[in-house]
C-alpha cells in the first residue's frame, strides 16, 4: 500500500500483485483443496483475483480486470455455498439495500460500463450474501472469517467504484488496498480451519 505513494509504477505494480500471489501460495500448500470443494473454489477465487489486479495495473483493461475480479467473486460464492447454507436475512437486505443505493449513485455516471457496473455490483452483493448464509448456518469462526472478509471485498469495491464514477480522492487507493487485501487475506484463512 505505502508503494503507491513513494515509490515508482513498476515497484507499485509488483508490490501489488505479490500478497495475493502469497495468498495463492498460502492455501495451495496449507489447505486441503484436494478434497475440499470450499478450498478448491476459493483457491480459483485468488487465482482470478490476481489475473484482475494485474489487468487493472492498465487503464485500457479496465473491463478485462472487471471480468476477472467478477469471476473471482463467482468461485468465491460457490465456495460459501458448498456447505451447509440458508438465508441470512438481515445481512440479505442490508447488502440488497447498500447495493441499490451503489447503483443509484454510480449507474449514471458510469458512461459505457453502465451495464458491466450492473452486473458487478449484483455480483458482489451476491457474493456477500453467501458468504453470511455460510456463516448462518454453520456458526464457526472460519465461516465468520469469510464473512467478514467478504465485507471488506465489499468495501473496497466500492470504495474503487465511488472513486472511479462518482468522486476521485487522494486516500482512496490506500483504503481500497487495506481493505481489499485484508478481506483476501480473511477469506484465505477461512480455508486453514
Amino acid at each position: 500500500m505505502v508503494t503507491k505513494y513513494t515509490s515508482p509504477v513498476h515497484a507499485y505494480r509488483l508490490f501489488k500483485l505479490l500478497p495475493i500471489l502469497f495468498l495463492i501460495i498460502w492455501v495451495a500448500d496449507s489447505g486441503d483443496y484436494q478434497t475440499k470443494v470450499y478450498t478448491r473454489a476459493i483457491l480459483a477465487g485468488l487465482c482470478f483475483s490476481i489475473v484482475g489486479d494485474f489487468l487493472l495495473l492498465f487503464p485500457t483493461q479496465f473491463k478485462s480486470g472487471l471480468f476477472s475480479f467478477l469471476t473471482g467473486h463467482i468461485w468465491y460464492m460457490v465456495a460459501f455455498i458448498s456447505c451447509d447454507w440458508s438465508v441470512p436475512i438481515l445481512p440479505t437486505i442490508i447488502i440488497i439495500i447498500l447495493a441499490m443505493g451503489m447503483i443509484s449513485q454510480l449507474y449514471p455516471t458510469a458512461g459505457k460500463l453502465k451495464i458491466p457496473v450492473l452486473v458487478y455490483i449484483t455480483t458482489i452483493a451476491g457474493m456477500g450474501i453467501t458468504a453470511f448464509g455460510r456463516l448462518e448456518s454453520i456458526q464457526s469462526t472460519p465461516a465468520m472469517i469469510g464473512a467478514l472478509g467478504a465485507t471488506l471485498f465489499m468495501i473496497s469495491d466500492g470504495i474503487l467504484g465511488w472513486n472511479k464514477f462518482k468522486k476521485p480522492f487522494h486516500l482512496a487507493e490506500g483504503i481500497i488496498l487495506l481493505t481489499y487485501y485484508s478481506g483476501q487475506w480473511m477469506i484465505a484463512f477461512s480455508t486453514m480451519m
